[in-house]
């Protein structure tokens, strides 16, 4: 088995090193992650200039290199460089914080696992929640990853043998300490306490800080907010196709929208 080893939270991250090293029980362990930290860039590529590539050292890869991109110029980059099925699975992480509910839309560590998907690799995103416990995306405080360590070759191995197909995407999300056990999740929905800070005012212009409050989440059961919140390990079940299951009834009345005046 191969695997595509990336992240959002750069190269020298622990949550990574930590993987690389767990996943070289099973695989062959390829790494191509941002060189600085890329959070919250969701599915951004950089379409303009060049990436510049460092071949590094991270315990457990087989061979490693920094791109100074996004997650997904890293996924693509290792894919054009090794072109046909270079890889069994691509495996995303482990964040520094969660990806709960709808943080996965802005996610870096999901957006890489979804380009695997969109490659035709089965993909896997990681994140690790904090020993503080918060249930929001942080890169503060400790971080340990005891329970990914020993779910996540496993959970790779399945993907890379075809267990649940080619199109789906995991998104695993850990607890901190040891779990309760595991729940296969539905996306919860994030509460933001959006507030404006005014950071800085000089020369007729201001900085301003919008996310300065903590985040919360709606209560509601079955959700993977819930799972994390009762100690659980989180998989959710994620799909790139967008389109809205009702989209042929939605769009009904619309076909002579250009007639007339």
């Amino acid at each position: 088995m191969r695997v595509l080893l990336t992240n959002d939270d750069g190269i020298d991250s622990p949550g990574l090193h930590a993987m690389a090293r767990a996943l070289s029980t099973v695989a062959e362990v390829l790494v191509v992650a941002p060189a600085t930290n890329q959070s919250a860039v969701a599915r951004g590529i950089t379409i303009r200039g060049t990436l510049e590539v460092e071949e590094r050292e991270v315990p457990g890869a087989a061979q490693a290199f920094a791109v100074g991109g996004t997650p997904v110029d890293c996924v693509r980059f290792a894919e054009a460089r090794e072109p046909g099925p270079s890889f069994d699975v691509v495996v995303a992480g482990s964040n520094l914080g969660l990806n709960l509910g709808d943080d996965v839309t802005y996610s870096g560590t999901v957006a890489a696992a979804m380009e695997g998907i969109l490659l035709g690799y089965p993909g896997l995103a990681i994140s690790q929640q904090s020993t503080g416990g918060e249930l929001h995306h942080t890169r503060d405080g400790d971080y340990e990853f005891a329970t990914a360590e020993r779910i996540v070759p496993r959970l790779a191995t399945l993907l890379a043998a075809g267990t649940f197909g080619k199109d789906m995407l995991v998104n695993l999300n850990c607890p901190t300490g040891t779990p309760q056990g595991l729940r296969v999740c539905k996306l919860g929905r994030r509460i933001w306490a959006d507030q404006i800070e005014l950071a800085e005012e000089r020369g007729g212009k201001q900085r301003f800080r919008l996310y300065a409050g903590d985040a919360d989440y709606h209560r509601a059961p079955g959700t993977d907010f819930e799972a994390i919140a009762d100690g659980y390990v989180a998989i959710t079940a994620l799909h790139v196709d967008w389109e809205h299951p009702a989209s042929a009834t939605l769009v009904t009345g619309l076909e002579g929208l250009l007639d007339g005046d």
